[in-house]
């Protein structure tokens, strides 16, 4: 980073961020993160095993989730940065997901009929165009609130630490409602639809508590304040540059945010596969029953958590380059441990523990380096991060349906099926992960 950089990020550290204004942040994503545990862990699982869907009609569901999501995310992104103020549209995008997620989860008993098929559809669509509103407004607000580098940063992890303490209520609740009855192996039939709905109610009160908590704790006039965006600092010498004309600077600029938004879709692809295909490996094992599909992603979350907390004081010894390669590196690890360890419980948490921080490091990281490269320019926040979550959305769509367009229908002739896809997909993101990060090694601090 060079010497005029650094000076403008002196003179914009005096903008700090009150404890109140972290905790209030916090709880601005809490309902999505509990949506999202829920539907990246479970829905693969749920339609399968409880509404009885075929895997190709279930990945089917599931990417329209995705591309639903992907498509409306830079829409908000124009709309968030050009119409209304930031609170508005989360509390849109609140309300369509409280209508249509639970829904999602109801238990239809003629679940291959037309109707019912178009209702998932429909209430897909609709929880994901709201999903996409709530995050991209909750996202564009981190530039809003500090222009200090250290303080978005902060923000980011704090944001992150939310989301699994999220997952982990989800998980703690699943384990409470699958038992396992007192039997080491009992899987899931579609007599455990009421048990899905069980959950899905707790999860929809917790997350409506938590958003109602944040519209009355953060104060609207911290995120609408347009001094923050004139900082002392030369925004020729940011990454995205400063909007001119110049045409090598307006594809510089462009090529950056583009590897930018790749660093970001390699941690989002190895997080969320990791999240889908655990529960089906996990299933696989034989090994805990019921119970393991809440413990162990438990474990995950919590390993996730702890890495969180470790990474605010990583990041200020070793830079986001090293952190991002240490998680990398440990995705790695987990994935040769998934494919050669062996089905044993120690195994399986192993595993989980390993997926849980190389998640957390790298996500946090990428997510850190797209607040850097938006710099000052706190106007166009909401679109920037709503093109580097473009990519992730569609990508991983499109991954899942692949696989499941390709699953194994006889167990018999694969019997490792989800291991070999949960072992590949984490150390394939990986890989990308650490291809993109020596492109824009150069850019990073």
């Amino acid at each position: 980073m060079s010497r005029s950089v650094e000076t403008g990020l002196r003179n914009m550290e005096h903008i700090k961020v009150t404890l109140s204004t972290k905790l209030a942040y916090a709880l601005g994503h809490v309902f999505n993160d509990l949506a999202a545990a829920m539907w990246f862990s479970y829905t693969l699982i749920y339609l399968q095993r409880v509404a009885l869907l075929e895997p190709v009609t279930a990945g089917a569901l599931l990417l329209l989730g995705q591309l639903v999501d992907a498509f409306t995310t830079p829409i908000f992104g124009f709309l968030v940065d050009r119409y209304c103020k930031k609170k508005i549209w989360h509390v849109i995008g609140s309300v369509m997901v409280t209508l249509t997620f639970p829904v999602i989860f109801a238990g239809f008993a003629n679940s291959t009929s037309p109707v019912i098929i178009f209702l998932y559809i429909m209430s897909i669509a609709i929880f994901q165009t709201g999903w996409a509103a709530v995050q991209i407004s909750h996202l564009s607000m981190i530039p809003s609130l500090t222009n200090s580098l250290l303080g978005r940063a902060e923000l980011t992890a704090i944001r992150y630490s939310a989301q699994v303490s999220a997952a982990v209520v989800v998980f703690v609740v699943t384990w409470i409602v699958l038992p396992t009855n007192g039997e080491s192996m009992v899987l899931l039939d579609e007599n455990d639809d009421y048990k899905f709905r069980d959950i899905v109610i707790v999860v929809t009160v917790l997350g409506l508590t938590a958003t109602i908590l944040f519209h009355i704790l953060l104060k609207g006039n911290l995120l609408e304040n347009t001094n923050q965006s004139q900082a002392k600092v030369d925004e020729s010498t940011w990454l995205l540059g400063d909007g001119s004309s110049n045409s090598r600077r307006s594809w510089f600029g462009t090529s950056i945010l583009l590897r930018v938004a790749m660093l970001y879709v390699a941690s989002r692809l190895f997080i969320t596969l990791a999240t889908v295909y655990l529960p089906l490996y996990i299933e696989e094992t034989a090994v805990g029953g019921k119970q393991a599909l809440a413990t162990v992603p438990l474990v995950s979350y919590l390993s996730s958590f702890a890495a969180a907390l470790l990474l605010k004081y990583m990041n200020r010894s070793c830079g986001t380059k090293i952190c991002y390669l240490l998680g990398a590196l440990i995705g790695i690890l987990s994935a040769t441990i998934t494919q050669f360890g062996g089905y044993h419980g120690i195994v399986l948490y192993t595993v989980a523990i390993l997926i849980g921080a190389g998640s957390s490091i790298t996500m946090v990281t990428a997510l850190s380096v797209t607040a850097e490269i938006i710099g000052p320019r706190t106007e166009s926040s909401a679109l920037v991060y709503s093109i580097v979550t473009f990519l992730d959305k569609v990508v991983t769509g499109l991954v899942v349906v692949l696989i499941e367009r390709w699953r194994c229908r006889q167990q018999e002739l694969c019997p490792t099926y989800n291991r070999d896809t949960l072992s590949i997909v984490c150390a394939s993101s990986m890989l990308l992960g650490l291809a993109t990060l020596l492109s824009v090694s150069r850019c990073l601090t």
